[in-house]
């Protein structure tokens, strides 16, 4: 049982504006719910989209965390117990409640979607896990049914392209596809060449360079390109990645081509490319809030995002099983975590961190927060 009885949080006040509320009750734990000490918390361009356009007065900003269970829902199966460290993240931001965010000192969370923590990897780390994982399995898995991953992966001549590799999402799912036996094509800026190397990505291109689009194709030739993450999502990174598609070789297997980006487009996929005009393109995107399996409105000026969704139960039975193989994944330390720049200052100055990752100040890192 946790012994204090009220919490700090941030809460949205208005669009574009967010504070530090105190004296706010701390939430009991449902009966399949974990209540949560934060001990750290992270910050995704999620922050500053949901407070700019999404502000509701009254809700709880955030989405991940790590810290530790003090308090267990009397119906939870799972084999949780008080102390145990843990990592996740929730869905902050779309409702007015102040109870549901990540920015707080206690918050409360479904006890079959948060990760279990390696005694080796630290809280500061951990909190960069959630919503990266979640959107990278999404995207590689139920999207482009890749197969799943392991510790000890077969190499295969399969090819993925994963645009924007050092991105939060990219540099989580160059792992997993390399854990999936996949060959791992990247894009990203030269500078971070060497760290993409590190996460294991087999060729990584400079998607400044001209000829970007050709170094892709060129080293696909043979057995083809059919399957691609875009961790960017616009428009222009659309048209890029589709033009990035290629038949293999042997023309007796008419391959089903897979683009998923992480954002949808508003509007019809851009140019194809070279491909036959026999091929078939899937444009798969998931909506990483879905995992939770609840009923959400989203209001938001994008056709393909705005309205009401509905729960899913076939996304939460994933995610949850794909967090316990994940664990399994992080304990045998088989995933690098995104670099971190450790800020102190509590919740105060995570609102001027959501200020710095909208000013686009923040690159190849994640910043994260203690809350002590």
């Amino acid at each position: 049982m946790c012994d204090l009885q009220t919490q700090s949080a941030i809460i949205m006040q208005s669009p574009g504006k967010a504070k530090v509320e105190h004296n706010l009750a701390i939430p009991s734990p449902d009966a399949f719910e974990l209540l949560i000490r934060v001990h750290a918390v992270a910050l995704n361009p999620s922050d500053w989209m949901a407070l700019d356009a999404l502000a509701r007065p009254g809700a709880g900003a955030g989405y991940d965390f790590a810290g530790e269970i003090v308090e267990i829902g009397e119906k939870v199966t799972s084999p949780w117990a008080v102390g145990d460290r843990v990592a996740g993240f929730v869905h902050g931001s779309h409702a007015a409640n102040y109870t549901i965010g990540a920015f707080r000192e206690y918050l409360t969370a479904d006890s079959e979607l948060v990760i279990r923590l390696p005694d080796h990897v630290s809280f500061e780390a951990a909190s960069t896990l959630g919503m990266g994982i979640s959107t990278a399995s999404q995207a590689l898995y139920q999207s482009l049914n890749l197969p799943l991953p392991v510790t000890n992966p077969i190499p295969t001549n399969q090819s993925i392209l994963i645009y924007g590799g050092a991105t939060a999402t990219g540099s989580i799912a160059i792992q997993l596809a390399k854990l999936s036996g996949l060959h791992v094509i990247t894009t990203c800026s030269e500078q971070n060449f060497p760290w993409m190397s590190s996460l294991g990505a087999d060729e990584s291109i400079d998607y400044k360079q001209p000829d970007a689009i050709k170094q892709v194709v060129d080293l696909v030739q043979k057995n083809g390109l059919f399957v691609i993450l875009n961790c960017i999502g616009t428009e222009s990174t659309a048209e890029f990645c589709l033009q990035c598609f290629t038949p293999p070789q042997d023309t007796t297997h008419q391959p089903e081509y897979v683009y998923a980006p992480l954002m949808p487009l508003s509007g019809p996929l851009p140019k194809i490319g070279s491909l036959p005009s026999t091929a078939v393109i899937h444009n798969r995107w998931k909506f990483v809030y879905t995992c939770f399996g609840k009923r959400f409105t989203t209001l938001i000026d994008h056709p393909a995002i705005n309205g009401t969704w509905q729960p899913s139960v076939e996304d939460k039975r994933f995610m949850i099983r794909f967090y316990r193989q994940f664990e399994t994944l992080l304990a045998d330390r088989k995933i690098q975590l995104m670099p971190q720049e450790v800020k102190l200052g509590g919740l105060q100055t995570v609102i001027d961190g959501v200020s710095l990752v909208r000013a686009g100040k923040v690159h190849g890192k994640k910043l994260v927060y203690p809350i002590l």
